[in-house]
């Protein structure tokens, strides 16, 4: 019996995808959080731009993802804060963080929107 996901994961159960469609052609833009394959983030199937969540077990190959209608005003903010957290990833990765910036990043970090009760239209793998 595989364990059960961890809330600091951002992600469905795998029963969800029973009541959804598989989607193709759904391209993932960028990921937030990644654990051996992307785990959420924005992506764009049929000209717009939406937001994905992950299908517990993660194992699962290829991962399942959930593709969640968003607003335009989400998307920019989603996107903002993306740009926010990777220029803290790139700044700790050159050892330029100090513990201010270090805990402002854990702060950005966890004020990231959870989408998931966002109308789904379907489901993808990749």
């Amino acid at each position: 019996m595989p364990e059960e996901p961890d809330e600091y994961f951002l992600m469905h159960e795998e029963p969800v995808l029973a009541s959804l469609v598989e989607l193709s052609g759904v391209e993932i833009l960028w990921c937030d959080d990644f654990y051996d394959g992307a785990i959420d983030g924005l992506a764009r199937w049929d000209g717009r731009e939406f937001w994905f969540a992950g299908v517990y077990p993660l194992d699962h190959r290829p991962r399942r993802y959930v593709l969640h209608e968003i607003r335009a005003v989400d998307v920019e903010a989603a996107s903002a804060l993306h740009r926010q957290l990777g220029a803290y990833a790139e700044a700790s990765r050159h050892g330029r963080l100090d513990s201010t910036q270090k805990r402002a990043w854990g702060q950005v970090w966890a004020s990231r929107p959870d989408y998931r009760g966002a109308p789904a239209v379907g489901w993808f793998a990749a």
